[in-house]
């Protein structure tokens, strides 16, 4: 199995002969195959060289995921990146989190912000336009999927997400999901197969803050929709060995989980969800088992990983969590081996006029960082407490 961490000048180069080479070869990197209501055979897309794994097959094998919450780049994180010859740069925010990151063979991060690019001014709250150069950093830190689907995705209107998908056309090495250029894409699920295991992933949001989707474009964005929902997961089982749902629910700051994070997760176990990935509320909330009472089934929820960086200001939203989950197949059969939280924290400090931004583990956090935070309190101990009350002991690495 092709190592999905390659280098991306090498990806870029591979890919177009990885295609070429599909009809004879068992090698399968990220990418969308489509299958409509009457397939029976699914068909590939063009430039797609994902294939659903044959797990009667297969070998036993074994995927190390991490997950990452909302990064959530406010207007201090963007001018923390700027030199004195307008160049930006922001691969040092990630820097101290970064082992954590290449040590998984599929890392994904809640890209919460639209990454508009320099065709919109820059801007933070309330609505946010992010430079590439932000999306350029994540990629160099290791991630691989970016979820999109998020209440502040038409904070530019059609055409931010139109030059953020611009933007992930020139990156055919990373995944991008919940956003789509078409109704045909729209209609897509996305596989990506590691190890020999094949993942669905699949992303949506409960809402856009009151921006309204064009009449004529509401594929642009997956909503948190029942019958949209329905219909992917039902494809998506078909395919898929295991299959992974990001919902970007919730209410902000809140610790608890609301009515419609508990209906909608009712439906995914109904369905036969693997795992959720819960982002948006900008504080941590629980991760659980969820049992079927029907089938036996558990599903892995982790309601809210908080924020990965930010510069929020309350103590609590400085504080998030990256999903560390390990899947393996064994004797014929998919299951979740290992599921921990390794809690994250938001460090910014005082530079200049501005800020300076990171992101260390918890476990690295020491109190020498805690004493030059922006915001006092912020000290190892608080968190430590925080995250002992938010989610249960088994699952805190």
């Amino acid at each position: 199995m092709l190592n999905i961490k390659l280098n991306k000048r090498l990806m870029s180069f591979l890919i177009p002969l990885l295609v070429a080479a599909l009809a004879v070869s068992s090698i399968a990197v990220a990418g969308k195959i489509s299958r409509s209501q009457s397939d029976s055979t699914p068909s590939f897309n063009e430039g797609s060289t994902t294939q659903p794994a044959q797990t009667d097959e297969a070998g036993d094998a074994e995927v190390k995921i991490v997950a990452a919450g909302n990064n959530l780049i406010h207007m201090p994180i963007i001018e923390s990146g700027m030199a004195e010859d307008g160049t930006l740069s922001y691969d040092y925010m990630y820097e101290n989190i970064m082992p954590y990151i290449q040590s998984a063979d599929l890392a994904a991060i809640n890209q919460e912000t639209v990454l508009g690019g320099d065709s919109f001014d820059y801007s933070g709250y309330p609505t946010f336009n992010s430079p590439w150069e932000i999306g350029e950093a994540a990629i160099n830190a290791g991630f691989d999927v970016f979820t999109c689907a998020t209440d502040h995705r038409m904070d530019m209107g059609a055409a931010g997400i139109e030059k953020e998908l611009e933007f992930f056309s020139k990156h055919p090495e990373v995944i991008h999901i919940g956003t789509n250029l078409s109704q045909e894409e729209y209609d897509k699920i996305t596989y990506t197969e590691v190890n020999g295991i094949t993942f669905a992933l699949l992303n949506y949001t409960f809402g856009t803050n009151g921006i309204t989707v064009p009449e004529d474009k509401t594929y642009l964005i997956n909503m948190l929709d029942e019958s949209k929902v329905t219909s992917d997961v039902e494809q998506a089982r078909k395919n898929a060995d295991a299959v992974i749902v990001f919902a970007n629910w919730g209410n902000e700051n809140s610790s608890d989980i609301n009515e419609q994070q508990q209906t909608y997760t009712k439906l995914f176990s109904k369905l036969g969800v693997d795992i959720v990935i819960g982002t948006h509320p900008n504080v941590l909330q629980s991760v659980e088992w969820v049992t079927n009472d029907e089938t036996g089934k558990k599903m892995l929820v982790y309601y809210s990983l908080g924020n990965f960086i930010s510069h929020h200001i309350n103590l609590k939203q400085m504080c998030g969590g990256l999903a560390q989950i390990t899947v393996a197949r064994k004797d014929g059969s998919i299951e979740i081996t290992d599921a921990k939280l390794l809690p994250v924290v938001d460090y910014y400090t005082k530079s200049g006029d501005g800020y300076k931004f990171s992101v260390y583990a918890l476990k690295d956090y020491t109190d020498e960082l805690a004493a030059s935070q922006a915001q006092t309190g912020a000290d190892k101990a608080y968190f430590e407490e925080l995250v002992k009350q938010t989610v249960s002991e088994e699952f805190i690495d």
